[in-house]
């Protein structure tokens, strides 16, 4: 498995790559919505660099703790005021593209003007190719954003050692992260890796 860790400087420096790919098309969306949780934060930075006070959520997701929960996009029902809008539809990562089909499919019932989407990575497996991206991945691998790393640990984790690593130091869950990915990093601390274990481990242990 292949590992590819983007730091918090390299997500914000992605992300104005990709208002630049935006501001280069001459598009000029009224609305972002943003795909939760991915999508979050590319889009609130996106937000900010275009100039764009309508920034809405709707959570859709193939994948959970642990690796994949569903064969199908689990979508959250929502309404959005955005018809007769120019929208554009942000995530992080589009990997088989089911995520972003449906969620491009459900937007459009809400009759905007245009929908575009943009992310900051599109894999291989993609089946879907967003209007806007900054880097197109040569083969498959595991990208772990800064706002997903505690997931990914306790993820991996899980899968490594199940309710033991409960009881490892933090210390040690990160140097086994470490050691499973190659992924060395400023962004987790042993005080955030204790007090995410209380939400991630301890529910699946019931302890």
């Amino acid at each position: 498995m292949k590992y590819i860790y983007v730091s918090w400087g390299e997500a914000i420096k992605l992300t104005i790559e990709l208002a630049g790919e935006i501001i280069s098309s001459n598009y000029l969306p009224n609305s972002i919505v943003a795909i939760s949780r991915g999508g979050l934060i590319p889009a609130r930075v996106l937000s900010d660099i275009i100039n764009v006070d309508e920034v809405y959520s709707i959570k859709a997701s193939l994948w959970g703790v642990g690796g994949k929960v569903s064969d199908r996009v689990v979508i959250q029902e929502v309404e959005l005021p955005i018809k007769g809008k120019k929208v554009l539809i942000v995530d992080d990562v589009v990997d088989s593209g089911s995520t972003l089909d449906t969620v491009v499919r459900r937007i459009k019932m809400f009759n905007p003007e245009e929908v575009r989407t943009a992310v900051l990575h599109i894999k291989p497996t993609s089946k879907y190719i967003p209007d806007y991206y900054v880097s197109r991945l040569e083969s498959w691998a595991w990208i772990i954003y800064p706002w997903t790393i505690h997931e990914v640990i306790y993820s991996l984790m899980y899968k490594e050692y199940g309710c033991k690593s409960l009881h490892m130091s933090p210390e040690d869950i990160i140097k086994v992260f470490q050691e499973l990915t190659n992924v060395v990093t400023n962004d987790v601390t042993p005080s955030s890796i204790n007090l995410a274990k209380e939400y991630y481990l301890k529910p699946l242990c019931k302890e």
